[in-house]
């Protein structure tokens, strides 16, 4: 692959084709075992490539095929850890929470080893500290602008009692999934994207497959509004990545992105402790 792609508008669409058809499978609905399917081959699939790449030395390449091997194998795992399994019942707001923590904390794990033990540095991942003060600076700004926008927003108000006995729970729900997707759409792919295209193209790439799989939500009746929301967010988490070379700027900023729309999900699907 690091021979055949030498065009960069080639490189960006190959890829982007890529990406899209890995990420797609990982969140639209589709039956357990159609899903299990899914993983298998693509962990086969990534794990010959990834080999044949090692023995002819395209490191570019082998990176990449690791990074989707790993990304697949993290996804195949968790699907075993079903509500069921840890007995949680999603239809409170206890439960919603804790089953996002589950699929956070288990896919991050499985990818963090897998890439530990393949060799790789966490720098690698944007698991470092970076530009620790602006990545603070810029994270927590972001994150209390977008709560203050959550809990002002005029067509949504909500009420006092909710958050006092909801908070723990949307918090714990927003830094999981922050951390969890940042990691997923981004940690262990633009480093890796720097190699064929410039940084800002391989944002805008990530970001868009970032996207892309929102199109599937039915907890907004625009998805094509919400999806380009998501893609601008994709881009600003993107870049904040990019600037403070860490994982803890764009994770502060999903989470804050995220609580304008969870704190509405809880309210509107009557979850209740």
């Amino acid at each position: 692959m690091d021979k055949i792609i030498t065009s960069k508008p080639f490189a960006f669409f190959a890829l982007l084709i890529v990406m899209l058809s890995v990420t797609m499978t990982l969140f639209l609905p589709m039956a357990a075992e159609v899903k299990l399917i899914i993983r298998i081959v693509f962990i086969g699939a990534f794990f010959i490539s990834w080999r044949l790449f090692q023995k002819s030395d395209y490191t570019n390449a082998k990176d990449l095929a690791f990074a989707f091997m790993a990304l697949n194998i993290a996804f195949l795992v968790v699907s075993f850890f079903t509500p069921t399994f840890w007995n949680l019942n999603e239809e409170t707001s206890q439960g919603f929470a804790l089953m996002k923590l589950s699929d956070a904390v288990i896919i991050s794990v499985v990818l963090i080893l897998a890439f530990v033990i393949g060799g790789y540095r966490l720098k690698n991942i944007f698991l470092t500290k970076g530009r620790l003060l602006p990545g603070l600076i810029i994270g927590i700004l972001l994150f209390i602008l977008f709560g203050y926008l959550a809990l002002n927003n005029p067509e949504h108000r909500i009420e006092p009692d909710f958050l006092r006995k909801h908070y723990v729970w949307i918090l714990i729900f927003v830094f999981a999934n922050g951390f969890m997707e940042e990691l997923v759409f981004r940690g262990i792919f633009l480093k890796k994207l720097y190699r064929y295209m410039k940084p800002v193209w391989a944002i805008v790439l990530t970001s868009i497959c970032f996207a892309v799989p929102h199109l599937t939500v039915n907890y907004d009746p625009d998805v094509l509004v919400f999806a380009g929301i998501v893609f601008v967010l994709g881009l600003i988490c993107g870049f904040a990545m990019y600037y403070t070379r860490s994982i803890i700027a764009p994770m502060l900023i999903h989470a804050g992105a995220d609580l304008m729309i969870i704190i509405q999900v809880f309210a509107s699907y009557d979850v209740i402790t």
